[in-house]
């Protein structure tokens, strides 16, 4: 009988362990809250300084600035079009931060514009750290379709737009990356940095090691 206890009790040590182990590797998802940076404040000349070398920061700091950035909705007609078809087109408002984890759920930007009534997608892409289009005549690399999408009508006026790219599942290395594409002619500018135009990305991801994906 006592072997058969000491046996039970052994099992019942080894079980437990294993249950201790797959609970760690169940791991939470955590939200976190990028926000929209630029060095200057009137974005175009960001782009010219960081053309073809980097694009805006956003992280979890808190905008400051008294006074909002704004960079225009670039659009072209006719064979020009194809800068549209760009993942992280350097002539459009592109932000990007070191994310490693996977993201899961829904996406949400809050976008603060100033425009006439318009329409925008936002794009969110995994790991894209250059300009990729799907024509190699305008730069080189494969165009990579967006992880997570989404539509959204700009308000007429200032004024802000909630756009939520819905239940989304997917792997981020090194980065996230988040553009605002015009459909068409649009007479925009995207406003940001700035406590009352804090525009931004909330999230949810497992992280791949440590309690974070941002750093």
């Amino acid at each position: 009988m006592k072997r058969v206890v000491s046996m039970l009790l052994i099992l019942g040590m080894v079980f437990g362990a294993i249950a201790s182990a797959e609970a760690k590797k169940k791991v939470k998802p955590v939200t976190a809250t990028l926000y929209f940076h630029g060095n200057e404040t009137v974005g175009e000349v960001d782009t010219a300084n960081n053309f073809a070398v980097a694009y805006n920061k956003m992280d979890q700091t808190e905008p400051s600035g008294a006074a909002p950035k704004s960079k225009a909705l670039t659009t072209w007609t006719g064979e020009p079009a194809m800068w549209n078809d760009c993942a992280g087109s350097y002539l459009l408002p592109v932000w990007t931060a070191p994310v490693s984890g996977r993201i899961v759920g829904d996406i949400k930007v809050t976008l603060h514009s100033l425009a006439a009534p318009g329409t925008v997608s936002i794009q969110v892409w995994p790991d894209v750290m250059t300009q990729a289009c799907a024509s190699n005549d305008v730069a080189e690399g494969d165009y990579a379709e967006p992880a997570a999408e989404a539509t959204v009508d700009l308000p007429a006026g200032p004024g802000a737009s909630e756009v939520v790219l819905k239940k989304v599942n997917f792997k981020a290395f090194a980065a996230l990356t988040v553009m605002v594409l015009p459909h068409g002619p649009v007479a925009a500018r995207v406003l940001y940095d700035s406590p009352d135009y804090a525009s931004s990305l909330t999230f949810s991801c497992i992280p791949k090691s440590g309690k974070t994906c941002t750093e």
